[in-house]
């Protein structure tokens, strides 16, 4: 592994599955002062829209794989080891996942020719019940590395548990959002006031939940909890998915006029049709993650969701910039939903999102790689 004298001589190959918007606007802030190439195991995810892969390569190299395909997600790439043999020399070689057969042939590559690489993961639960085929899989992928990254302390304990050395675990903020992206101050009630008659956006309040519409999402329990929710509170689904059916079902089974699903947003539309809610809601049923919770922080939106998103049991405290609650309570949740919102609690929400920024993520990561780098010398 070469050595740096400083952070702009700094080398870096990683590898990711496909060009998440979110990942892409990360590799172009850690791009501005590093050398960072990085190897997109295939072009897109099936099922996603479009206009889902819009942002664009600005400050890095991409390289694209063209892998033999094995379902939405898992893939075999025969180019994948010789793009990683000619990067192998670079200071830092990041693998982001151990999913797909790609990532599997790399680690096991990685480990036969005793190349320091860092294993990333963008978060993990640890499962309940599990063979033990799939943990030793998993045992066998995750063990062996110099350096681990992982966004939270449910993803650290992930790592441990399919053995991570715990002293060379990192924690890192998960960039979510550009620092432009971020409000300055709250939205005035003539801005959101606006935007709703534009938008035309119904309700006295109106809260709004976006995602891709799957079972885990559990977007059908909001609708169930809609039905004990006042006329003049509205919800608003935004997204695709093969459970639209169903929630169309369930609207018309409870006469709901006051629950509406709207199709898929870009981010950038997105974040304009933020400003005319009032709150954002989250009732998934696992999410290793969750962007979504800092995206809507980072408009001034109180997040109300479930503990099972990594995002929110890390960020959100209970009553400063929303709520976690058990959605399976419903009148708890309709209880949380209809109380009246503490004025100050837009600039939280603007303030607590500040931390995972794109930019504020590649410093970090810098930081991190400087100080794995020093020590290796």
């Amino acid at each position: 592994m070469a050595r740096v004298d400083n952070i702009e001589d700094m080398k870096i190959f990683w590898v990711f599955n496909h060009p998440a918007p979110y990942k892409v606007q990360f590799f172009n802030s850690l791009g501005v002062n590093n050398d960072l190439t990085v190897y997109f195991e295939r072009h897109f995810e099936k099922g996603r829209n479009p206009t889902f892969y819009s942002e664009q390569v600005r400050s890095f190299h991409a390289l694209y794989g063209h892998p033999l395909k094995l379902g939405a997600f898992d893939n075999f790439s025969f180019k994948a080891k010789a793009i990683l043999k000619e990067h192998q020399e670079d200071d830092i070689v990041v693998i982001n996942g151990w999913r797909t057969l790609t990532e599997q042939s790399l680690i096991r590559y990685c480990k036969r020719q005793k190349i320091p690489y860092v294993f990333a993961i963008n978060g993990g639960i640890v499962k309940k019940e599990e063979n033990n085929i799939s943990y030793s899989l998993k045992r066998d992928m995750i063990s062996g590395a110099s350096l681990y990254l992982a966004p939270d302390e449910n993803s650290v304990e992930y790592l441990k548990h399919y053995g991570a050395d715990p002293k060379r675990i990192r924690l890192f903020p998960y960039g979510s959002v550009s620092d432009e992206e971020i409000l300055p101050e709250p939205v005035n009630e003539k801005t959101k006031t606006r935007v709703r008659e534009k938008k035309k956006i119904q309700g006295t309040r109106a809260f709004v939940a976006t995602g891709y519409f799957v079972k885990r999402k559990n977007f059908d329990r909001l609708i169930e909890i809609w039905a004990n929710m006042p006329n003049d509170n509205t919800l608003y689904l935004i997204g695709e998915g093969r459970e639209k059916k169903a929630y169309m079902r369930l609207i018309k089974k409870y006469r709901l006029e006051n629950v509406f699903i709207l199709p898929y947003m870009n981010h950038k539309d997105l974040f304009s049709i933020y400003r005319a809610f009032d709150g954002f809601l989250l009732p998934t049923k696992e999410d290793i993650y969750g962007h979504v919770v800092i995206e809507a922080l980072a408009r001034g939106l109180p997040v109300f969701a479930s503990s099972c998103s990594n995002a929110a049991k890390m960020v959100i405290k209970d009553g400063a910039n929303g709520r976690l609650l058990d959605f399976n309570n419903i009148e708890e949740v309709v209880l949380a939903l209809t109380k009246g919102f503490d004025p100050n609690l837009a600039s939280a929400c603007i303030e607590s999102s500040h931390p995972y920024s794109f930019e504020q993520s590649a410093l970090e990561h810098e930081k991190i790689f400087t100080a794995f780098l020093e020590e290796r010398k």
